[in-house]
């Protein structure tokens, strides 16, 4: 039986409307057409997006827990400026959880998913020819994502997709280079590699020697 006065339909707009503010929101903070530090106000947010206070209110708060903005009251939204700590932190968080987390995949891949990474491999090492950063940022997303999506555990993947997304903004440190780029290309093929043969231990160890060589990479370019 329907709930009445349509009431059904008016929680999936509004739950829609919600999604569309923060997908958008997030797209602008990790592209930097918000900027790092910079004060915004949700009228001005519900202006540029269309849309009203409601769904922009939520999509603050979604984007808050996540770490990327900061709510000060009287003050406005704040686009968070992760220091050097907050990133270390993070990798060290991942360091934990990540490893474990494609070790389960590597038992668990099946065909699609490692036709689905070896594409996705294929696209990066073009992106990196071409010269596309923004596509590889994308590219690596969608690769984290599948081997997520490979283990099987709603629970484990939504940790391992909150921090990869948080992870995402070390993209911005203004450090990489081409030679970065290949690095993580070549790391991301022995993560491949180990899940395609079907070998935890070498996903894992794989997996750590990725996110170390990252850590070492960012200490070495800030200090």
């Amino acid at each position: 039986m329907s709930p009445p006065n349509g009431s059904s339909g008016r929680l999936q707009s509004g739950a829609s409307l919600t999604e569309r503010a923060y997908a958008e929101i997030r797209h602008r903070v990790m592209t930097l057409a918000y900027k790092p530090g910079e004060f915004l106000n949700e009228t001005r947010i519900c202006t540029e997006l269309g849309l009203g206070r409601t769904p922009v209110h939520e999509a603050l708060h979604r984007l808050q827990v996540e770490g990327l903005v900061q709510i000060v009251p009287r003050k406005g939204v704040m686009i968070r400026t992760d220091s050097l700590n907050d990133v270390i932190a993070l990798i060290e968080t991942r360091m934990v959880v990540e490893p474990a987390g494609i070790a389960l995949a590597a038992q668990r891949a099946q065909s699609h998913h490692v036709r689905a990474l070896q594409t996705l491999l294929k696209q990066a090492k073009q992106a990196i020819k071409d010269g596309d950063r923004a596509g590889y940022m994308a590219l690596d997303s969608k690769f984290h994502n599948e081997i997520v999506s490979a283990t099987e555990n709603s629970v484990l993947a939504d940790v391992m997709r909150m921090l990869h997304q948080r992870a995402s903004r070390i993209w911005q440190l203004q450090l990489w280079t081409d030679a970065d780029l290949q690095l993580t290309q070549t790391e991301h093929e022995a993560i491949f590699d180990a899940l395609k043969c079907g070998d935890p231990e070498a996903a894992a160890s794989a997996a750590r020697a990725h996110l170390t060589s990252l850590r070492r990479r960012i200490m070495h370019g800030v200090l």
